[in-house]
């Protein structure tokens, strides 16, 4: 993927008593996606994945497989985008603690 990429790592399922966020010892999901845009701001391609944790080395790898060097990339403020960005062109945004991720920004 070249041009605007937007990327968001999330969880995938219900509510777990006791649990909240990115927590770690819990039966949800974590993945990843990047989703490409057009110049006119709609979808022209989208990839995710699932990861084991939300580690700089388990977000790397979609960078690494889909996207390009020279793209313009959109992230929140993850800490674990921050070493990916010496090496990628990252913008990253506040995400209000999930309610705004980069992905619900563009698709409506």
């Amino acid at each position: 993927m070249d041009g605007i990429v937007h990327v968001d790592e999330f969880v995938l399922g219900g509510v777990e008593q006791g649990k909240i966020g990115r927590s770690y010892d819990t039966k949800k999901k974590k993945a990843v996606t990047a989703v490409q845009l057009t110049k006119e701001g709609k979808v022209r391609r989208m990839y995710a994945m699932g990861i084991e944790d939300f580690l700089v080395c388990s977000l790397e790898s979609i960078f690494v497989n889909y996207i390009s060097k020279s793209a313009q990339i959109t992230t929140d403020k993850w800490k674990g985008y921050k070493p990916i960005a010496k090496v990628y062109n990252i913008t990253q945004m506040e995400s209000n603690k999930g309610r705004d991720s980069t992905l619900r920004l563009f698709i409506r």
